[in-house]
């Protein structure tokens, strides 16, 4: 599905990303760990056409993305759930929503507004308060459920549980959970150890700008020295 070969992306003249490589097949989760600063949210951000700097081959269902506008990505069924979320603020819940829904929904689409409103219903009781109104965890679940109105064939998500409570961080686990059991793909870039590997199928990590380690969630979970030398657990 995603395929990604010989990557090099950065910003300016400073190169994050060496040579990577890395895939997601259909109907599968891949979770990419690593520590700070070794170009794991540069790498979504490449595959989204949202760098200058970039070299390599990247390509979704057969077709190079390298070059296309981040609309037309989105727009081939990608969708992305930043690290900074980036609802609109002056937006209320309903108007986000509405305005995924109206710009990438289809009319035979699985997501409707009622479906995601059933899967978050904390949003639901929120419609009507704006963006600056929700709290970091409500930001969370907005951001996933416009996502999820793309009715995307590829979620992909950067840190989906930084900063948020324990019990909201179940909740954003029960949700993915969900959708990976509906076959949903998905690209995860997340710090938190066991919500990664607890949902993933396959695991890459990376260090130094490139993938540096590849295996199951099982295997990685039983490698104690992988996990001090690049993820500091």
């Amino acid at each position: 599905m995603l395929e990604i070969e010989d990557l090099h992306a950065g910003y300016g003249e400073t190169w994050v990303t060496h040579g990577l490589s890395l895939s997601v097949a259909p109907g599968r989760v891949l979770a990419v760990l690593g520590r700070n600063g070794v170009g794991k949210s540069t790498t979504l951000k490449a595959i989204m056409g949202l760098l200058g700097s970039v070299r390599g081959t990247i390509r979704f269902d057969g077709r190079p993305l390298l070059g296309l506008p981040p609309y037309r990505i989105a727009t081939l069924g990608i969708a992305y759930v930043p690290e900074t979320r980036d609802i609109f603020p002056s937006l209320t819940v309903r108007e986000n929503l509405e305005l995924a829904a109206r710009r990438f929904g289809r009319p035979d689409g699985a997501w409707t507004l009622e479906r995601v409103l059933d899967l978050f219903p904390r949003l639901r009781e929120r419609l009507d308060n704006g963006g600056t109104q929700l709290s970091g965890g409500e930001q969370q679940m907005l951001a996933i459920a416009r996502a999820l109105l793309m009715n995307p064939r590829l979620l992909i998500l950067d840190e989906p549980t930084e900063g948020l409570a324990p019990i909201v961080v179940q909740s954003i686990h029960a949700v993915l959970d969900g959708l990976r059991g509906e076959g949903l793909s998905m690209l995860l870039v997340e710090q938190n150890f066991g919500f990664a590997t607890s949902l993933a199928d396959e695991v890459r990590v990376m260090g130094r700008g490139t993938v540096v380690w590849a295996g199951s969630p099982a295997d990685i979970r039983a490698d104690t020295a992988v996990q001090a030398q690049w993820l500091g657990v």
